[in-house]
């Protein structure tokens, strides 16, 4: 019971304590801004693939009776990439060719009559109305033999479909389809890499000017094979900036075909030199807001303090932003840490870079 009169002590003791914590100077890197110009290498990362592909289907649905080729597999334009059940077709095609066939006899016996009833009446022994109806059955005749022409080469045609061949030179990059499946009329049972060139697809960040330099080369490696090098060139960036991961689409045409051995789908590496405009640059963690602007916190070296001072950032890069305004050179801005300050927050450096 005498110590009930230290306990409102303690209480205050306690109350006073995280204030004492926050008088401590919050350890933060710090950098020393200095002013960038000329270029500086981009480098981003994608994968390799065919300029154009195609998915290789049948025109009409069936039960898939063999898929002749698998992943990394040549084939030549005209070449069989699988079969499906051909009965069907087989029997239309015998039923065509049953019809035909007994088009092209009426057609004869039409012909033959037409021919007796011209001659009847060039000897007077037969009517002008018998000719014409023979006449116009004939015409009749001809009109079934040629539908029943038409229909045999249609189910000729759909007999040839069910193997499926490659329309043009590559390599097989995908098997969707196995033996026993039925598929769709339309459903890609292979997808082929058409020789003519490869590419490499990138997402670059938004706000990289990848526009700026349309045209120029760029150093490919893969990273799975860092010994072959590759060269290309910047051929496309999209408009379009993809909403779930903010990156835009950019692509490399490769100089030439790649190496015998290099798969489609290999992950590369891209290295591009990009002009850059007169700046600051500083590490993307530096980056704080200001009322829904950019930010960051710059040091007084002489009270160790820090202000938040408004930014214009210029270019985004892969790690690093370039501000254009609101940093002079040689000023110390807070590198990390950034979310723990306020305004007049006492800091020590971790590590001055200069």
């Amino acid at each position: 019971m005498m110590l009930k009169p230290f306990a409102p002590a303690l209480m205050c003791l306690m109350a006073l304590t995280p204030g004492i914590a926050l008088a401590e100077p919050l350890p933060v890197r710090i950098v020393s801004a200095q002013p960038v110009s000329g270029s500086h290498e981009v480098v981003l990362t994608g994968t390799l693939q065919a300029v154009e592909s195609y998915g290789a289907a049948f025109r009409d649905s069936g039960r898939l009776l063999a898929v002749l080729l698998r992943e990394g597999d040549r084939v030549a334009q005209g070449d069989a990439l699988a079969r499906i059940d051909p009965t069907q077709a087989e029997a239309a095609a015998r039923a065509a060719q049953a019809a035909l066939a007994g088009a092209e006899a009426r057609l004869r016996e039409a012909r033959q009559a037409r021919d007796r009833a011209q001659g009847l009446r060039q000897r007077g022994a037969g009517t002008q109305a018998d000719l014409d109806a023979a006449t116009g059955a004939l015409i009749s005749a001809e009109a079934v033999r040629d539908q029943a022409a038409a229909a045999l080469a249609k189910a000729r045609s759909t007999l040839d479909d069910t193997v499926l061949r490659a329309p043009s030179a590559g390599i097989v990059t995908a098997r969707s389809a196995e033996p026993g499946q039925v598929v769709n009329a339309g459903q890609a049972v292979l997808t082929i890499a058409a020789d003519g060139g490869a590419e490499a697809v990138f997402n670059a960040p938004d706000g990289v000017d990848l526009e700026a330099f349309l045209g120029r080369p760029v150093r490919l490696s893969l990273i799975d094979q860092p010994d072959i090098a590759l060269q290309g060139q910047l051929t496309e960036v999209s408009p379009v900036v993809d909403q779930a991961t903010g990156s835009v689409a950019v692509k490399a045409r490769l100089t030439g075909d790649p190496p015998e051995g290099v798969a489609f789908g290999s992950p590369v590496i891209g290295r591009a030199d990009m002009a850059r405009p007169e700046g600051i640059a500083l590490p993307w963690t530096a980056l704080a807001a200001k009322g829904g602007a950019p930010a960051v916190w710059i040091v007084d070296p002489a009270q160790m303090t820090v202000a938040l001072a408004p930014v214009t950032v210029a270019e985004y890069g892969v790690d690093t932003v370039l501000v254009s305004d609101g940093v002079a050179p040689g000023a110390q801005v807070v590198a990390d840490g950034a979310h723990l300050l306020f305004p007049g927050r006492s800091v020590i450096a971790r590590g001055v870079a200069q």
